[in-house]
């Protein structure tokens, strides 16, 4: 097992030949401009690169008139060979390559009303010169032949999902149909489906709800996992032979089963669990015996993240996140392994994730990003041992300064260790005017070391940044995410205010010239926070925030889960006296920081409902604020106008309540 921990430094020794032909056809010129909110917002230029199976294209997500739009290039000579745009609201989703000539993708949608592009469940296919574009599957996908009963594509109102692109003979996939409704609890139906007329065969139900299927080194559905109405996790497995899905037993498995992938002789699953421990790791599992056999666990954090050959069935690499990021190589055997320890060497300093392979392994399409690179995508010859540089994900940001971004660790109100990270602004002054910015969630994720154009929209505008993994975040074993259930309101907030007073014992703020700033759970931790410890934040700005817990079980899309009702009686209970008190709109008379209060119209996750009531509290207590009402946002900013005007609110509203 070889360890590559990320070690951070201005320059990357190159120890491959890089070319940098094909960038200067794609990148536009870039003129100086230091408009941040502009310059941060902006969209990418280029995402989503992928190489198809021959190596003879390339594929890209491009921003056409504001929409995602899928391009194509001959990977020789760069040139554009066709594109798939959708015209109209529509855009392209999730695609993958099923062949040389073709992709197959999610078709999603937005509103005049509702900049949010949404799923409905409908899967389109395109030839790389845009020849043979075909509405596959969804509501509107129905046809009948002439003179015919046969339905080449019938019209269903379901969701479809990706389960296995590999062509079979027959020129299908496999996915996944969900049947619409509100809840998305009805249990699917495994399909093939032709990837160029659309037409399907039925494959059989999956057993429960939510679920997610994987196939073995054939094909065929082995492996199904899914939530219940118990927010617990269901696990069925299929032998070779059978027809019938036999559930495993829930002592087999731990709280934090994910399947990976099936093993090529068809005996073994790899798995994230935790079974027996407290940190997610990954484990092999023998799918006849039900025994589980160690592969890797880090004694301090959970596995973040594995590399998969490119034929999905074994595990070369993975990831883990204490502080930087760190790889370890888990054998040497595999192609792509050897590839990976190439690309590590390479860019030392950066995070390097393989996007696709050719089907020979002779080239590899590699994104690399870092904490000041937003991304670029090179493309690596295994044969010549060289990198071509294909483009930058953000060109317009090509030769700007960027903020470092620093792990820290401190010990909260209880000495419990909470970990986060720092960045600091390069106009530092007296006065150390500090922004805490407060991710979401507050349970299944947590702030990571990269790119974030909200914290360099922060540190360019002459802040210094802290972010906490309070307790409760994602990432660090079981005990420290239910750490946090049922204390929203109190030592999750701790954390956050301990953090806080750390960074200002350390040099980097000061009390009173602090402001606090998140979305969602972050919006609510605004608030809240800022009632416990009133003199320690002076300002706020607190996005798509929920405000009264007790309105939690009654509107938005959690409770409509067939697993929402019991995934709030776990994470916040039921206790009214407790949701009154962890609700800040009841503890409006100990604020004394000036709040900026932004929410979309639309938001189904944070209904407005949340921010009417909080605006009226405020009013009533007669509290200063400010308001920014999105019309055609849900929960967040999707529009890039949207995105621009809020970052450019922030660095007024940060520059009128904190001294710099």
């Amino acid at each position: 097992m070889c360890n590559f921990r990320l070690k951070k430094s201005l320059t990357a020794p190159m120890s491959l030949l890089v070319l940098s032909l094909f960038s200067t056809l794609l990148l536009p010129s870039v003129q100086a401009n230091d408009n941040w909110p502009a310059l941060l917002a902006q969209n990418p230029s280029f995402f989503d690169f992928t190489i198809s199976p021959d190596g003879k294209h390339l594929a890209a997500k491009i921003f056409r008139d504001g929409r995602r739009t899928l391009v194509f290039f001959d990977s020789a000579t760069m040139q554009t060979v066709g594109s798939a745009s959708m015209g109209g609201m529509k855009e392209v989703g999730e695609y993958h390559w099923v062949n040389n000539e073709r992709v197959v993708f999610q078709l999603v949608e937005s509103k005049a009303w509702e900049k949010q592009p949404l799923y409905y469940g409908e899967l389109f296919g395109v030839n790389i010169d845009g020849s043979r574009s075909q509405l596959l599957f969804g509501y509107q996908a129905g046809d009948e032949k002439a003179g015919s009963r046969l339905k080449v594509r019938e019209s269903r109102r379901a969701w479809a999902e990706f389960i296995d692109t590999e062509l079979d003979e027959d020129d299908q996939i496999l996915i996944m149909s969900t049947p619409a409704d509100k809840v998305g609890a009805k249990t699917a139906e495994i399909l093939k489906i032709n990837v160029y007329t659309g037409q399907t065969i039925g494959q059989g139900k999956v057993p429960v709800s939510y679920a997610n299927v994987l196939v073995d080194s054939d094909g065929k559905p082995r492996v199904v996992t899914g939530t219940n109405k118990k927010d617990e996790t269901e696990v069925y497995i299929r032998s070779l032979a059978a027809k019938e899905w036999t559930e495993l037993p829930q002592q087999l498995f731990g709280s934090t089963f994910a399947p990976i992938a099936v093993t090529k002789d068809n005996k073994s699953l790899y798995v994230f669990d935790n079974k027996g421990q407290d940190k997610t790791g990954v484990f092999k599992l023998d799918l006849a015996s039900g025994n589980y056999e160690a592969v890797y666990t880090d004694p301090l954090v959970d596995v973040t993240m594995v590399s998969r050959t490119a034929d999905l069935r074994s595990v070369y690499g993975l990831r883990v996140d204490d502080g930087f990021p760190a790889y370890a190589l888990l054998t040497s055997a595999f192609e792509e392994a050897k590839v990976f320890k190439k690309l590590l060497a390479a860019f030392p300093s950066e995070q390097v994730t393989i996007t696709s392979s050719t089907k020979d392994g002779k080239k590899w399409l590699a994104a690399v990003s870092s904490d000041i690179n937003p991304g670029t995508y090179y493309l690596y010859d295994h044969e010549k041992v060289s990198l071509t540089k294909l483009a930058d994900r953000n060109p317009h940001l090509t030769g700007k300064t960027m903020a470092m971004m620093e792990p820290i660790k401190f010990p909260s109100f209880d000495g419990k260790e909470i970990h986060g990270y720092l960045t600091l602004t390069e106009q530092q002054s007296a006065t150390k005017p500090m922004v805490v910015l407060v991710h979401g969630g507050p349970h299944g994720v947590r702030d990571h070391w990269g790119f974030d154009s909200e914290v360099q929209l922060l540190a360019k505008s002459g802040y210094n940044v802290l972010q906490v993994n309070y307790r409760g975040s994602d990432g660090y074993g079981a005990e420290y995410k239910a750490a946090g259930y049922r204390q929203w309101g109190d030592a999750i907030q701790k954390d956050i205010i301990a953090g806080t007073e750390w960074a200002i014992a350390q040099g980097h703020g000061k009390a009173g010239n602090v402001c606090i700033m998140g979305g969602s759970f972050g919006g609510y931790s605004v608030v809240q926070a800022a009632t416990i410890k009133p003199d320690l934040y002076r300002c706020g700005v607190a996005v798509a925030g929920i405000y009264d817990l007790a309105l939690m079980s009654k509107l938005g899309d959690i409770p409509r889960l067939g697993y929402g009702k019991a995934y709030l009686q776990k994470v916040i209970g039921d206790d009214p006296a407790q949701l009154a008190a962890f609700s800040p709109v009841n503890r409006i008379e100990q604020l004394k920081a000036h709040l900026l209060i932004a929410h979309g119209r639309h938001d189904e996750r944070a209904p407005m409902e949340h921010a009417t009531a909080l605006t009226e509290a405020l009013d009533k207590a007669g509290k200063p604020y400010e308001w920014l009402e999105f019309t055609d946002e849900t929960h967040g900013f999707y529009s890039e106008s949207n995105q621009q005007l809020y970052f450019t609110k922030v660095q007024q509203y940060l520059a009128q309540h904190l001294t710099k």
